[in-house]
Formats: C-alpha cells, sequence, structure tokens
C-alpha cells in the first residue's frame, strides 16, 4: 500500500530502528552463566601466582597491575590478551623481578604451558564460532564519500552538509570499528535531516539566483587620502603626509604600496582593500572573483601575485594565492562557505592582499623615534605607576615625557618619505580598477548528479520512469543486487508524493531518493553471518565493499561491481589487481587520511595552542604542520617504501614553511616535495615531526610522558598501564624555581608507586626533548622562562627496559630500528584492525604472525603487507 509522504520519515525511522536493534544485538555478547575455571588452573597456575606475582601485582598493586582481577573466562574481550601478555614477561625474566623469590625452571614451564594451552583452545573456539560482527553503520567520512561517488556530487558541497551528523565514536584508535559506531535516536534523525539536504543538491529544478557585486573602491565611493596627519600624541596639532603609497585617478587606483596586515605570516604582503561580501555568498558554493587590475612592472622580475582572504580568523576561512594575470583580468573561483543553518560562522569580510614593494614607504626616522620615545615613557610610567613608585621617579618620568610632547609638536613633517634606500621610480605600481564577485556560480547545469538519476532526461514523468531510475540507481546505492520489491517500496514512496502530496515529478524523486539515503541498506555495511558455528566466505558483492571501503573509505566502483556481478573478484590475481589499482587511484588519498592520519594522531594536532613565547609558531605552520604526516605517509605508500621509514628516513617530505622551521635550506614554494636530509637536521621518520611534537606538549612546556606513551602506543602496541589514582601530574614551574622537565620528572619518580610504569615510559620521552613545544630542534632547555645560553644544556639520555642505552637522540632511533620485527608486528596489527572493522586480539596471532612474516621478507614494504591482508582469511571470510 503506497506510503503518504508523511509517513515516509516514520517508514524511515521504523528501518533504521529495526537496524539499530540489530547492530546493537550483534555488539553485545549474549548473556553467560559464571564460567568455571579451566581444568589445571587449581593445581598449576593459581599456586604459581599466589606465589611469585600477588605480592607486587595483588590487593596492595605495588606495581599499579592486578592480575587477581585477570579472571579465567579465556573467551571474554580482553583476557586472553592479558594472559598472554603475563606469559609473554615470565618468559622474558621481566616477571617476577631480580630482587624477589624466583621460580624453578619447572615450575614456570608448567606455568606457560596450561596459559598456552588455554590460548590455543580459545582459539580453536573463536574460529569454529566465527567471531565476527555482522553489521556496522558508514562512518562519517564513507557516508559523505559513498554519497559523494554514488550521485557524483562535488565533495566540496557534501562535505558542509554532513556536519549535522553526530561524531564517530573510536575503538583501538581508528572510527571504523562496528564497536564503537553506535546507532541511536540522535543518530536516526540526523540521518533523515541530512538525507534531505542531500536530495535537494542532488536532483534540482531550477538553478540557484546568482548575485553579484563590482567593487570599484576610492576613485568612485572614497575620498582622496587627506594631505595632513595629525600628530602623535598632541591631536590638535597636524604635519604633511609626505610620501603617498597610491594615488587616486579618473578609472584606477595606482598602487605603490599596500597597507599594514598585522600578521607575522602575511610578511611581505600588502592590504589592497577588504569589503563585506553577505549580501553575495548566501549559501554554500562556488564563488568568481574577477579582479580587474593591470601591472606597470618598471624592470620588476619577481612574479606579481594576489592573495585572497575570507572570513579571516572564523571557522569557515578560505585563502588562496593566485598569479596576477598579465592581460589585466584575474579570475579565481573558490568555494565559500554561507551561513550555517541561518547563522553566519564569523565575519564574511573578502581581503585583497598583493605581494608589494615592502617598505618603499616609511616613517620619517627622526619623527618615527620620538613617537617611540614618547610611546615607550608612557609604558614605563604606567608600570611605575601601577607598582606605586616613589614621586620622585613619577615626576621624572612625567617630565621627560612634557619634554617628549614638545619635540612631536614641534615637528612640522613631513610624516613618510620614500625609503632612500629604493629607487622609487623603478618599483612596479598595481593599476587596480575594479573587483567583480559573482555567485553562486554552477560548473554544469543541470549537475551531473541530476543528470545521472534522469538518464532519459525531464520530459518523462511517469511510474514507469521512476521504476526505471531505481532499477538503474538503487544496485549502486545498495552496493549489491535488488529485489523488484525493493525497488517497489522506492517507486510507492514517489506516487504517492505525487498524488498524496500533489509534488511534481522532480520533488516527489527528491523524496524517493531521500527514502534510499535512509535504508539500512544504504547506512549499513551489512555481511550477514551464516550461523553461530559457521565461518562462510564472503560473496564477491561483499568483497568489493570490503575492498573498497579499506583503502577508499567509499562505495566500490563500476570495475569492481561488474568483477562481482561475473563472480571474477575473490579470484586471488583479480583482488590483487584491484588492489593496485584502487592504490594508484586518487581516492587512495582518503586512506592516508583515515589510515595513516588517525594512526599518526593526526586529527588531534589542533587541539594545542602554543603559548605567545614561541613567536615562530604562525598559521603557516600550523597548516603545514598538519599537512606533513600525511605527505609523509602518501610517499611511502606511492613509492612502496620500507614501513621503516617512520622510524627514521633519510628524507622528509615538506614545503617552504616547514623547511625553514626545520632549518633546511633551498625548500621554495608551499607545495610539498620529497627533501633529502641530512645528519645536522635531525629529523626523519615522524619522531621530530612539529604537528606531533606539538601535539605531544601542552603548548607551554614538553611533556615526554605523553611523547613516550605515544611512541610505545603507537609504534609498538604497547601502551603504557594507567596511572594509579594517586600518581599525581608533573606540575609547572613555580615561582622561584626553575627546574627543567627531565629534573621535575626525577623528583616525581621519588615516590615508588610512579617509579615502576615511569622506568619504562620515560626514556621514551626524554629521548625526544631536543624538540621544544613546537617542534623546533634545540639544544639547551627553553618555554617557561628558560631561553638563551643561561639555559641549561638538554639532557637526553636513556636507558630502555630492555638494557639498551643511548646518550643522544641518534642512538634512539638506531635502538628503535633494531626493534623493527617489533615494530612491524604493531604495525601489521593497526592495519590489519583497521581493514577489518574490528578488534584484533589473541585469537588472530597465527594471521598476524604471518603477515608480519611476509612483511620482513619483503624489507618491510607497504604494498606487501596490504596484499597479504586482502588475501587473508580474516578479510576473505565472515
Amino acid at each position: 500500500m503506497p506510503l503518504s509522504i508523511r509517513a515516509l520519515s516514520v517508514c524511515c525511522w521504523l528501518s533504521l530502528c529495526l537496524a539499530a536493534v540489530d547492530i546493537a544485538a550483534a555488539q553485545q555478547p549474549s548473556a553467560k552463566q559464571a564460567v568455571a575455571a579451566p581444568r589445571g588452573y587449581d593445581d598449576v597456575a593459581q599456586p604459581f601466582i599466589k606465589q611469585y606475582c600477588l605480592n607486587c601485582h595483588g590487593t596492595a598493586a605495588k606495581a599499579g597491575y592486578r592480575i587477581d582481577l585477570i579472571g579465567t573466562d579465556f573467551s571474554a574481550a580482553s583476557v586472553a590478551d592479558h594472559w598472554k601478555e603475563l606469559i609473554d614477561r615470565v618468559n622474558v625474566g621481566e616477571m617476577p623481578p631480580k630482587e624477589s623469590p624466583q621460580p624453578s625452571a619447572q615450575e614456570t614451564a608448567a606455568f606457560v604451558t596450561w596459559v598456552n594451552e588455554q590460548l590455543r583452545q580459545v582459539d580453536l573456539a573463536a574460529k569454529k564460532a566465527g567471531g565476527r560482527i555482522p553489521l556496522r553503520r558508514l562512518n562519517r567520512d564513507e557516508y559523505a564519500n559513498t554519497v559523494r561517488d554514488l550521485l557524483l556530487l562535488d565533495d566540496k558541497i557534501v562535505r558542509p552538509l554532513i556536519e549535522d551528523l553526530p561524531s564517530d565514536g573510536q575503538a583501538e584508535g581508528f572510527d571504523r570499528l562496528g564497536v564503537a559506531l553506535f546507532f541511536d535516536q540522535t543518530q536516526i534523525e540526523r540521518s533523515l535531516g541530512v538525507a534531505e539536504k542531500i536530495v535537494a543538491r542532488a536532483i534540482v529544478t531550477a538553478p540557484p539566483k546568482e548575485n553579484s557585486l563590482v567593487n570599484r573602491f576610492e576613485f568612485e565611493h572614497k575620498r582622496p587620502p587627506p594631505e595632513m596627519v595629525e600628530v602623535f600624541p598632541a591631536f590638535a596639532h597636524t604635519i604633511p603626509r609626505g610620501a603617498k603609497d597610491r594615488f587616486v585617478h579618473a578609472d584606477h587606483i595606482e598602487i605603490i604600496q599596500g597597507g599594514p596586515t598585522y600578521k607575522r605570516e602575511y610578511d611581505g604582503w600588502g592590504a589592497i582593500e577588504h569589503f563585506a561580501i553577505s549580501k553575495v555568498v548566501t549559501q554554500d558554493g562556488y564563488y568568481r572573483f574577477r579582479i580587474n587590475a593591470k601591472m606597470d612592472n618598471r624592470g620588476r622580475t619577481e612574479q606579481n601575485k594576489f592573495r585572497l582572504l575570507y572570513a579571516t580568523d572564523s571557522p569557515i576561512f578560505v585563502e588562496k594565492e593566485v598569479p596576477v594575470d598579465p592581460s589585466g583580468v584575474t579570475e579565481v573561483v573558490l568555494f565559500l562557505r554561507g551561513p550555517v543553518n541561518g547563522e553566519v560562522k564569523g565575519p564574511q569580510v573578502f581581503r585583497l592582499l598583493w605581494n608589494h614593494n615592502d617598505k618603499a614607504v616609511i616613517r620619517e626616522p627622526n619623527y618615527m623615534k620620538l613617537v617611540s620615545q614618547w610611546t615607550g615613557l608612557r609604558g614605563k610610567t604606567e608600570q611605575a605607576a601601577a607598582r606605586r613608585a616613589p614621586q620622585s621617579e613619577l615626576d621624572e618620568l612625567k617630565q621627560q615625557r612634557s619634554e617628549l610632547e614638545q619635540k612631536l609638536n614641534a615637528w612640522t613633517g613631513p610624516a613618510n618619505i620614500y625609503n632612500p634606500e629604493m629607487d622609487i621610480d623603478k618599483l612596479p605600481r598595481l593599476l587596480l580598477e575594479s573587483i567583480e564577485i559573482t555567485g553562486p556560480v554552477q560548473k554544469e547545469w543541470p549537475p551531473a548528479s541530476h543528470k545521472q538519476l534522469f538518464f532519459a532526461g525531464d520530459e518523462r514523468q511517469d511510474a514507469a520512469y521512476a521504476r526505471e531510475i531505481f532499477t538503474r540507481f538503487l544496485p549502486r546505492a545498495y552496493r549489491r543486487p535488488v529485489t523488484a520489491a525493493e525497488v517497489e517500496a522506492v517507486v510507492d514512496v514517489v506516487e504517492d508524493a505525487q498524488s498524496t502530496s500533489k509534488l511534481p515529478f522532480a520533488a516527489a524523486m527528491r523524496v524517493g531518493l531521500q527514502r534510499v539515503l535512509c535504508s539500512p541498506s544504504f547506512l549499513f555495511i551489512h555481511e550477514p553471518s551464516a550461523g553461530e558455528t559457521t565461518r562462510r566466505p564472503l560473496n564477491d558483492y561483499e568483497l568489493a565493499s570490503r575492498l573498497s571501503y579499506f583503502v577508499w573509505s567509499s562505495m566500490p566502483d563500476e570495475p569492481l561491481l561488474a568483477l562481482a556481478a561475473q563472480g571474477k573478484l575473490r579470484e586471488p590475481a583479480v583482488v590483487q589487481a584491484q588492489l593496485q589499482r584502487l592504490l594508484a587511484d586518487p581516492k587512495a588519498e582518503q586512506f592516508v587520511r583515515n589510515f595513516g592520519g588517525q594512526w599518526l594522531s593526526v586529527r588531534e594536532y589542533g587541539s594545542v595552542q602554543p603559548a605567545a613565547e614561541y613567536r615562530d609558531y604562525d598559521s603557516p605552520l600550523k597548516s603545514a604542520a598538519e599537512q606533513e604526516p600525511l605527505a609523509f605517509f602518501a610517499e611511502v605508500l606511492a613509492h612502496n617504501l620500507p614501513i621503516t621509514n617512520f622510524i627514521d628516513s633519510d628524507f622528509l617530505v615538506i614545503n617552504d614553511r616547514l623547511a625553514r622551521h626545520y632549518g633546511i635550506d633551498d625548500v621554495a614554494g608551499s607545495e610539498f616535495r620529497r627533501v633529502a636530509i641530512k645528519p645536522e637536521h635531525h629529523r626523519g621518520g615522524v619522531l621530530g615531526m612539529a604537528g606531533l611534537m606539538t601535539y605531544l606538549a601542552d603548548g607551554t612546556r614538553t611533556l615526554p610522558m605523553r611523547r613516550g606513551s605515544w611512541v610505545l602506543r603507537e609504534l609498538f602496541n604497547d601502551p603504557p598501564n594507567s596511572p594509579p589514582p594517586n600518581a599525581g601530574e608533573i606540575q609547572p614551574n613555580t615561582a622561584g624555581k626553575n627546574l627543567t622537565v627531565r629534573q621535575r620528572l626525577d623528583l616525581h619518580r621519588t615516590d615508588a608507586v610512579c617509579a615502576s610504569c615511569h622506568a619504562k615510559l620515560d626514556p621514551y620521552g626524554l629521548a625526544l626533548e631536543n624538540y621544544d613545544a613546537i617542534g623546533k630542534w634545540r639544544e639547551r632547555f627553553n618555554g617557561e622562562g628558560f631561553r638563551g645560553r643561561d639555559a641549561p644544556l638538554l639532557d637526553v639520555s636513556g636507558e630502555l627496559v630492555s638494557g639498551a642505552k643511548f646518550t643522544t637522540l641518534e642512538e634512539y632511533k638506531a635502538i628503535l630500528l633494531q626493534q623493527q620485527d617489533r615494530f612491524a608486528r604493531a604495525f601489521t596489527v593497526k592495519m590489519l584492525t583497521y581493514a577489518l572493522g574490528r578488534p584484533v586480539g589473541y585469537t588472530d596471532h597465527e594471521v598476524v604472525d604471518s603477515l608480519t612474516a611476509a612483511l620482513k621478507q619483503d624489507d618491510y614494504r607497504i604494498h606487501r603487507l596490504l596484499q597479504e591482508i586482502v588475501r587473508s582469511e580474516p578479510f576473505l571470510t565472515k
């Protein structure tokens, strides 16, 4: 029976609620009765633990780890992993500690054998049961990418539309694991709203109205600048302006030098004009800027460039640098954000900068000296008054200030002069006529999304046409073959919208499309299990989705779906060829961002704002630092390099701003490129990247514990134990104290509760102390008031738990590289977790062993790991 349009939301709601129930059931373990301890526990394991472990790891918990709380149900989450960690430490001699009573070789062997047998049994049971989450929803990135590829929409249009979706949860460091992708009432409501916005963009009825604005600046709207300026501080006194930086003509402005920009990142750029454009930018879209300006170069060889800024210092900020077109008309098309949900996110002001003749017009030096002296005296006077200085001191400052004011009032000018070090007649001029802004402009009309759906044009408007449209569309949307009943369900919605609500055909098709985008078949990656005890191979369509969402974070494309339809995708040679094709496609950039970016914590980089004392930190550095790890990961991936490059490398992938920060010469331009480095640059790999080092600080000082924890967790999959509740913090220096971070850590470790954890953790972080709170190389301590030659020299030496010692960063990295097998295994676990969308535990150890061995065999090259994963049993089965 046809659905009313009003019932569409109810229909979608019920479908999604049912899906939510399914996924919740899949994520929750079934209720179990208390599990008895395995055979042998009372005779072998319990006596060993009681005699050799509980003194430190029991209720007293001197070492912060409670063995008595692990449990004996090896099939429960994390239990097997804890037991495996326990016997690993017993095997290598870490437990019991040397100063404690030691078990005999026979006792150790019996205990380790018993634990291994339990792990083997739970491994077999897991393989029989399948152990897979049968359903997970698309995360935000996957949703946006899928909508973009399904409907041929512009990515910049889609991204703002999904901002209303709730944030995704994370598990094991990634946002694509089913156990963290919850689906509740808020998710359902937001999905409906977002789908409504998307279909309005995908199916159009009329082109949007284009707005325009022409700004002709001073020669039309403003008076010429005054010839006289007021003298500071006696505002009743005026002097000649002197040298001018612009001249107003009948039809243009002749500009020698732009105005001040007040930001260090814009040094060398002059402000030409700014004005509000809110009447033009009324919605998200592309806007055309036409700058009518010619150059009078007068021999200048440097390229003239414009810098266009929109909504500076707001969340919708846009910046673009373009060369000045010699024709006299420079056109730029920018994607701009308009009001968000009816609200403007920051001022919608457009600014135009030019790489002008910096310091061509300067203040007259003697006049500037007087003004600077007066300003300094004013500050001294205010400070003296604040600290209640003696009256004699205040009178002296007042007298000096009065004498300076007399000299200023006696100054007759000029205020400005042309720089005597420049030949003004040979400096280039910008001849600016006007700026025109038009938008939103359409790249094509109707858009590709509309033409794809209405493949036979807009003339037909019958139910048969709707049926043909969705018969073609649904297999791509659901990423599998569909039934006639599924098609009819959507056609019924369209027909009902036409008959009940009297909507035109295109508007009714929007309702039908919204129904599709709200369907569980679209929103979820559904791989039904074969039963509680049976593992089954994925079918070709499921494999196509698993492969494409692994590499592209998006739906399968036509070649993948065609191979699935032919039943060929599961052939080993075919799936390997498709992997290489997907990696070579630009959409593999999503793998770099979503795996590489989350592994390297890039999404968190902006959460730390360095203190003002770090004057080298600016917006270009922040932006470049966030891009560097992604560019580096992309280089490793594109050229199939060994993953050991992430620990140390003889190259970086940087731009000019990072090169300047790192002290590397001969790097020009904002684009990222591979740059060879030397030992004296003290860089290589991810450790030392400015963005990561800034994130692993607190904006004022370095945090060795945080840095060490990151190294252990992300590079070696060996996160340190959580600190006990009474562990305390490493506090900043207080008045009267001048301790380095290392000295404060030494004091902190005097607490026995803290020392056991810090012995393992601190060396990994203290080794990175040569990088300050913004990742700049240093030999002496800085920050927190330390500066210059008086600051103490850094001590980055340390000793790892393994006994390996180092005194320099280079020796530390060499030790890390000696653990490349350990790193390779950790990296394999990270990648496999991301690929499968579920946690990887001890029950996967045989697969992890096999993958790591293959990776090592191929000199740790990253493509080998990807190839082995996509042909591994867990990847190919459900």
